[in-house]
């Protein structure tokens, strides 16, 4: 039992100790029915969920596939460090206020089903759907992020940075912010929470990866 104990990955020490502090789950999206089902929904503006984003849904984490798992451990080990952080910022705020807020302002398009009661004022919610700015959206992500920047070694940060306030003003995140030097601002100040220790959820979740990783 101990020999096949010293054999387990460092993904699968990493989710151990994770899953320690919450019932964290792994399931994958070529294997799910559920997010095929999403990613039919929102093709239109974001064709690469299935394939090139994790995505985390209440406990559960969704990668892209096993094998990317097995054959980019690092990367996943990184990025299921991202996801919980939103986990534990979704249990800190509650659920039901995470999801409205990080998929407001666009969430109140679905006013539009008021339509029956309202009438041809229920239209009006439509104006919601745009990429408008996200601003809880961002910061939950700025919060996820400043982990990955952490975890990446310190001549590449730079390169880094640049490519996350990239794709914040990208349509895989629905253009949630496009001001680049505020996103940057922010991942900055997050950055310096998560090393100062000030910020309890994000000097937690870089510890245990920094002791997996270096152990």
């Amino acid at each position: 039992m101990e020999g096949a104990r010293l054999n387990i990955s460092k993904f699968d020490q990493l989710l151990e100790e994770y899953q320690a502090i919450c019932p964290v789950k792994i399931k994958y999206k070529d294997e799910s029915f559920f997010m095929q089902f999403i990613q039919v929904l929102i093709y239109w503006f974001n064709p690469r969920f299935l394939s090139d984003y994790t995505t985390v849904i209440g406990h559960t984490i969704y990668f892209t596939n096993r094998e990317y798992v097995i054959h980019h451990e690092r990367q996943a080990m990184k990025s299921l460090a991202h996801e919980m952080v939103h986990i534990l910022d979704a249990q800190k705020s509650g659920w039901f206020r995470f999801a409205l807020s990080y998929l407001f302002p666009q969430i109140l398009a679905i006013g539009v089903l008021s339509f029956p009661w309202l009438g041809w004022w229920a239209l009006g919610f439509l104006l919601f759907l745009p990429p408008w700015k996200a601003p809880y959206r961002s910061e939950y992500e700025a919060r996820a992020y400043a982990i990955d920047i952490i975890n990446t070694p310190f001549a590449l940060r730079e390169e880094a940075i640049v490519r996350i306030c990239s794709m914040f003003g990208e349509w895989g995140y629905y253009r949630m912010n496009q001001d680049r030097e505020e996103v940057r601002l922010n991942l900055d100040y997050w950055v310096n929470e998560a090393e100062s220790g000030h910020d309890p959820e994000l000097s937690r979740v870089l510890l245990i990866y920094e002791m997996v990783v270096e152990g």
